[in-house]
C-alpha cells in the first residue's frame, strides 16, 4: 500500500511537471503576454533550462552512479573534463577566434537537431517507464516513430531560433515556407504510422497513466506546430523536458539516502553550473563551448537511464523499486 501511494505520488508528480509548461506557455503566447516581461517565467527558463543540464554533474557524488559509469571511463571522465578544458581556454583566448557564420549556423542547426532527438528519447523513456510500473512492455518500434513529431518540432522552429542565436534576422528566410510545409507532413504522417502501432498494441496501453504518457510524447511538440511565437513554443517543451529530468534526479538521489554531499554537489552543480552556462555567450568560442558541454549532458544521459543496459537497470530499478510492482 506504502509503495502504491508512492507510486501514486510519483506518477502525478512527473504528470504536472510535464502538463504545466506545455498548457501554461501556449496560453501565455494566446493572451500576448511578453515573453521577457515574467520574472518567474525567467527563473523557470533558468531552472529547467541550463539548470537542468548542469545537473547532471551532481550524479559524480553518488556511489552507485559512479558504479555505473567505472566501465566507461572515457564516456564519463574524459569526455567532459576535455570540453571543459576547451571551455578554460575559450575564457582566455577566445575573443580572438572568428569563425565564419555559416560553420557556426550549422554547427546550431546540428545542435537543435540533437536537442530535440534528445527531448524525445528521453519521452520514449518515461513512457517505457510508466509502462513498466503497470506491468506492461512498449513496443520498441515507438521508440523510432516518437521521432517523427520531434522532426516536426524542430523544423518549425529552426529558422526563428537560428535568427535569434546567430543574431541575423535575414537567415533562412526562402526556407522557411517549406519548413512549415514539412514539419506539419511529418506531424502528421507521425499520427498515421504512431497510430497504427498503439492500435496493434492495445494492451501494452491498457492502462489510463500509460495512455496518457503516450498522449504526452505524441503531443509534445505540437507548440512548435501550432503557434507563431517560437520562444513560448519552443520553451513550453524545453521546461517540462528540464522539470521532468529534475524530477528523476531528485527521486534517484532519494532513493539512495540522501547526504548533505549530494544536496551540495546538486547545489552546486545546478545553481553554479547553471550560471555558468548561461554567461557561455560573451564570443563564437563560448557559444560552442556552451554547445559542447550541452551535448555532454546528452552522451552522459544516454547511458545513465538506459534500462536496456543491466548497470543502470539495476540501479533505476534500485532507487526507484516503489514504482514497479513486485
Amino acid at each position: 500500500m506504502q509503495d502504491e501511494s508512492k507510486r501514486t505520488l510519483f506518477f502525478y508528480a512527473l504528470l504536472v511537471a510535464t502538463l504545466v509548461p506545455l498548457l501554461a506557455l501556449p496560453l501565455l503566447a494566446a493572451v500576448a503576454f511578453p515573453f521577457n516581461q515574467s520574472l518567474l517565467l525567467a527563473l523557470a527558463i533558468f531552472a529547467g533550462g541550463v539548470g537542468h543540464v548542469a545537473s547532471t554533474a551532481c550524479v559524480y557524488a553518488d556511489k552507485g552512479v559512479r558504479d555505473v559509469m567505472k566501465p566507461m571511463k572515457l564516456r564519463f571522465y574524459v569526455l567532459p573534463l576535455g570540453c571543459l578544458l576547451a571551455t578554460g581556454a575559450a575564457l582566455v583566448w577566445g575573443a580572438s577566434l572568428n569563425l565564419a557564420k555559416p560553420a557556426v549556423t550549422a554547427l546550431f542547426v546540428i545542435h537543435l537537431l540533437w536537442l530535440h532527438f534528445h527531448y524525445q528519447k528521453q519521452n520514449y523513456g518515461l513512457v517505457a517507464f510508466v509502462g513498466a510500473s503497470q506491468g506492461a512492455r512498449i513496443p520498441r518500434v515507438l521508440s523510432h516513430l516518437l521521432l517523427l513529431p520531434a522532426l516536426a518540432g524542430v523544423l518549425a522552429v529552426m529558422t526563428p531560433l537560428v535568427r535569434a542565436a546567430m543574431e541575423d534576422q535575414t537567415l533562412l528566410t526562402a526556407q522557411q515556407p517549406w519548413l512549415d510545409r514539412v514539419a506539419l507532413t511529418t506531424y502528421l504522417l507521425g499520427f498515421l504510422l504512431i497510430g497504427r502501432v498503439v492500435l496493434k498494441n492495445r494492451m501494452a496501453f491498457a492502462s489510463p497513466r500509460t495512455a496518457i504518457f503516450g498522449l504526452a510524447a505524441f503531443l509534445f511538440f505540437i507548440p512548435a506546430v501550432v503557434l507563431s511565437h517560437s520562444e513560448y513554443a519552443f520553451w513550453s517543451y524545453a521546461l517540462a523536458h528540464g522539470f521532468q529530468y529534475l524530477l528523476m534526479v531528485f527521486t534517484m538521489a532519494g532513493g539512495a539516502k540522501p547526504s548533505l554531499k549530494i544536496a551540495i554537489a546538486f547545489s552546486i552543480s545546478f545553481i553554479g553550473g547553471g550560471f555558468f552556462l548561461h554567461r557561455l555567450a560573451g564570443n563564437q568560442a563560448l557559444f560552442i563551448c556552451g554547445i559542447l558541454l550541452t551535448w555532454v549532458h546528452f552522451v552522459l544521459d544516454a547511458k545513465l537511464w538506459r534500462m536496456s543496459e543491466p548497470g543502470p537497470r539495476k540501479l533505476l530499478r534500485g532507487r526507484f523499486g516503489f514504482f514497479f510492482p513486485n
